[in-house]
Formats: structure tokens, sequence, C-alpha cells
């Protein structure tokens, strides 16, 4: 019995001792597949695994369409640009979140933080639905089932600087954000989180 669990023992710990290997070795995806033909595997972009080189990217569909193959590229482009300002705006939004809270936390009144992060949201949605730009398409691919699927993104330097613009454009002083803060001391402690957020 002791021999037993002397070798049970040993077996457990060479086991273990054995892995090696990285997180992105043992991870292991699904095949991809395109979704409008579910037997057949697709590129991995197509299944939302975006290349190391896109700081974002997102991914369009076109059913097929008599209209061609013309049309069918400008929809699935504006599908997928639609998803990547929603997923700017997000990310915008968390920064902004993550800048204004200190400021707000110290510097405010209770509750007031609330009412920022409201108008925080507000404006940076206006100004992301209009400021995303130098995205492009990356590749595209037709599905066996006709589709169109696209990858729209855009690299670091484009990335940046649309933030940097989002950023300039809240920090404008005749924006809304200003009026909410109503001494001199919150205002220049926000302008400074402003400015921590440029790339």
């Amino acid at each position: 019995m002791k021999k037993l669990l002397l070798a049970t023992t040993i077996t457990v710990a060479l086991a273990g001792c054995s892995s090696t290997q990285t997180v992105e070795q043992t991870q292991t995806f699904a095949n991809c597949t395109f979704p409008d033909a579910p037997a057949v595997e697709a590129p991995a972009w197509i299944c939302d695994v975006m290349p190391k080189d896109l700081a974002a990217g997102a991914t369009g569909h076109a059913k097929k369409s008599v209209a061609g193959m013309s049309v069918m590229r400008k929809v699935a482009i504006n599908n997928a640009r639609v998803d990547l300002a929603s997923q700017f705006q997000v990310d915008i939004n968390n920064m902004f979140k993550q800048a204004i809270e200190a400021t707000t936390e110290t510097t405010t009144a209770l509750g007031a933080n609330e009412r920022v992060q409201e108008t925080f949201e507000s404006i940076t949605k206006n100004v992301t639905t209009r400021a995303l730009t130098n995205s492009h398409l990356i590749v595209s691919q037709a599905s066996p089932s006709g589709g169109l699927y696209v990858l729209v993104g855009m690299d670091q330097a484009a990335y940046d600087m649309n933030v940097n613009k989002v950023v300039d454009e809240v920090k404008n002083e005749d924006s809304a954000l200003w009026d909410k803060f109503n001494n001199e001391k919150a205002a220049k402690e926000l302008a400074q989180a402003l400015e921590s957020l440029k790339r």
C-alpha cells in the first residue's frame, strides 16, 4: 500500500513538473467556420481573432445580393465600421471613466461623479460618432454561400490619432463637460486627467 501511495505521489509530482508550456501553447480554439456556411472552415479573423498588427478591428458581413459585389462590399464595410466605432466608443468611455473618477472624487461634492460620468458618456458618444477616421479595409473573403465578409481596422498610429482627437475635442473649453466643474482647481485637475489620456 505504501509503495502504491509513493508511486502515485511521484507520478503526480513529475507530471506537474513536466508542464512547461506557455499559456499561448496550451490554448486550443475551435476551428473557425463561416457563420452562413458552418461546414466550411474560415479564416480566424471571421471569428474575431484579430491580427496582431491591428490596434482595433471589426468584421462586417453582407448577404449575397443581385446588386453585385460592389454593393455587398459597401454594406459589409459599413457594418464593420459601425462595430469598430462602437468598440472605440467603449474604449474611450472606459479611459475617460478611469481618468475622471480620481479627479471628481477629490474635487467635487458627493453625487457629482455620476453627473460628470453621464456627461462624459454623452460627449464621447457624440465625438466618436463623427470623429473615427483612418479605418480601412484590411481583407475581404467571399463565403461559400455567396456572402461577403470584411475586416476593417486601424493600426496603432491611427488608433492613437483618434484617441488624441477625441481628447482634444472633449477638452475644448466650450464643451458641456467644462460646465459641470464650477471651480478653477477642479477644471485644472480635469484638464490634467484628460491630457494624461493622450498617447
